[in-house]
């Protein structure tokens, strides 16, 4: 139970928090929304291709109910972020914004929409680095909810920023700009994994106030999914924030710009968070060696498939000691629903060199990942907040009785806010791969293999520092070069192996009908005629289209 003092401190906190929760739920940037369910509609248009569709509804979702002035509700016609105030664009908005801008290949509009987004970054960094407590130990999550803290991103998301615009910059010829971001993704790191260190050992000095020991083996028992958080490529992370990608970008760039010193101990990082990776381990040895000749240029492909995990909130019965009685109360904790459509193609065929393709990151295992590291973290912030909660009510109970105006706040309170934080970068690819090869400069036609059939195009390779990025997303493939043209078509051999087993399922299902009908002519021969089954038509899979094309139906 929370000391005297404590309840003495916050005794018109449930009447300030009820009104906050109600004018909250209406704010563009309200950390109350239901965010995955927000996002699903945007996330549907870009599986489609409809990205400018979807950036108007990422803009309607976060137009403000309390603005008034021009279409981003401000007078000066720039945009208020929640540095600026509660109703300002949160920092999701740019996550989205800057991803959906870069799938339109508008690589300088989705910088400046990551560049907000790494500003309300640098604070939350600077805040940290000058007032811990302040970070640490907000009070109002243990009063009321995780989700009710302004969301500065996941630590993987942090990262990812970087690395973003690491690949913006590049993709604009920024390359100094890159070069800043590549250190100040390693900075970010550093901090983030101090930041968890101390925020862990707050969080247990604060149970040890509260008098409460809450364990993971309680979750367990409660039903919450804990195997999920523990398959081996989990446990096969160093943690969840760091990834392989950032590490190898920042090699492949040192490299083709000659400085190997800088590259190596890019690569060296890159295969620490990745061992299993043969095009990783081969460039740690030979840093420099294979280097493009008079026309050519050693060109990476970056291939990302699939949108990133929504995380979603559950509720699991846990015993909690309310006025020296124990009582088994459902309190809130965050699950990750994984994307099941992820498609990564095993190859590139490109000017007709075979490039094999390997994975760097899955999002969805960081995500894990991250949330196992910091599940003991939540769990003690949730138990807490559970007692504070508890022994709000009964003062209020015990002042006014049942049914009081500050009973009715309370419990408002109580209800509306025990929730798990939902809030995630939902347009971020769920798997990140690479390839890699040296390729004669000029147009180069492209083609690998997606969900839906077989994607073929035309690319354009015009200097020694080339990435090309394509992104699959379900029914439509975007290759991230100003002007990149391409078509999926259903692949032949799967439409005959499909055809194929339709016409053997077919067969099997006539001669068992036959079998049947004969047994019935015997039995009524009068009466009965054999009846040949009819042989049904097997369409192919529909391909992906060019943008501006509608598939028939």
């Amino acid at each position: 139970m929370p000391c005297p003092s404590t309840l003495g401190s916050v005794r018109l906190w449930p009447v300030l928090a009820a009104a906050a929760l109600v004018l909250l739920a209406g704010c563009a940037g309200s950390p109350l929304r239901s965010y995955n369910k927000e996002m699903q509609g945007a996330v549907a248009l870009v599986r489609s291709g409809d990205v400018n569709g979807a950036l108007a509804q990422l803009e309607a979702n976060n137009a403000s109910s309390f603005s008034s002035g021009d279409a981003s509700g401000n007078p000066d016609g720039k945009d208020k972020t929640v540095l600026d105030s509660v109703t300002g664009k949160d920092i999701l908005y740019y996550f989205e914004k800057g991803e959906l801008l870069r799938l339109n290949s508008e690589y300088e509009q989705s910088r400046d929409a990551w560049l907000q987004a790494d500003e309300i970054v640098r604070i939350w960094e600077d805040e940290y680095r000058v007032n811990p407590t302040k970070v640490i130990g907000e009070i109002g999550a243990y009063l009321v909810s995780d989700r009710v803290r302004r969301y500065d991103g996941h630590d993987y998301e942090k990262v990812f920023l970087s690395t973003k615009l690491m690949l913006d910059h590049v993709m604009l010829g920024n390359l100094e700009h890159a070069r800043i971001e590549m250190k100040k993704t390693f900075e970010r790191e550093k901090l983030i994994e101090s930041f968890r260190e101390e925020e862990y050992a707050r969080i247990q000095e604060e149970e040890k106030k509260q008098n409460v020991s809450p364990t993971l083996g309680g979750l367990n028992e409660g039903g919450y999914p804990m195997d999920e958080l523990n398959s081996p490529e989990v446990r096969a992370l160093k943690n969840g924030y760091q990834n392989a990608f950032a590490h190898y970008l920042s090699g492949y760039f040192f490299e083709l710009r000659g400085e190997n010193s800088l590259a190596a101990p890019g690569y060296r990082n890159a295969l620490a968070l990745r061992p299993d990776s043969k095009l990783i381990r081969d460039k740690v040895d030979k840093v420099g060696r294979a280097r493009p000749g008079p026309g050519e240029a050693d060109v990476l492909f970056v291939v990302e498939s699939g949108f990133a995990p929504a995380w979603k909130s559950i509720l699991i019965p846990l015993p909690v000691p309310v006025n020296k009685k124990r009582v088994v109360a459902p309190l809130s904790f965050p699950v990750i629903i994984a994307d099941d459509s992820v498609f990564v193609p095993p190859s590139l065929n490109v000017g007709g060199k075979v490039l094999p393709v390997e994975t760097l990151v899955n999002v969805d295992a960081l995500a894990r990942r991250q949330l196992k590291d910091q599940l003991p973290g939540i769990m003690g912030r949730t138990v807490i907040r559970a007692l504070v909660k508890s022994a709000l009510q009964y003062q209020a109970k015990r002042k006014g009785g049942s049914g009081t105006a500050a009973d009715v706040l309370t419990t408002l309170m109580t209800v509306t806010s025990e929730r798990a934080d939902e809030r995630a970068w939902r347009t971020l690819p769920a798997r990140l791969a690479i390839a890699r090869a040296i390729l004669p400069a000029g147009e180069q036609a492209i083609e690998f293999r997606t969900g839906n059939g077989v994607y073929r195009g035309k690319i354009m390779i015009d200097s020694k520092l080339s990435i090309v990025p394509i992104r699959l997303a379900d029914d439509f493939v975007y290759v991230g070069q100003r002007g990149a043209q391409g078509t999926t078509t259903p692949d032949p051999e799967e439409a005959e192996e499909e055809e194929e087993e339709a016409a053997a399922g077919e067969e099997e299902a006539g001669e068992e009908e036959e079998d049947k009908d004969k047994a019935r002519v015997r039995a009524v021969p009068a009466r009965r005629a054999v009846t040949p089954p009819r042989r049904a038509v097997v369409p192919p899979r529909g391909g992906v289209l060019p943008r501006g094309f509608i598939r028939p139906r």
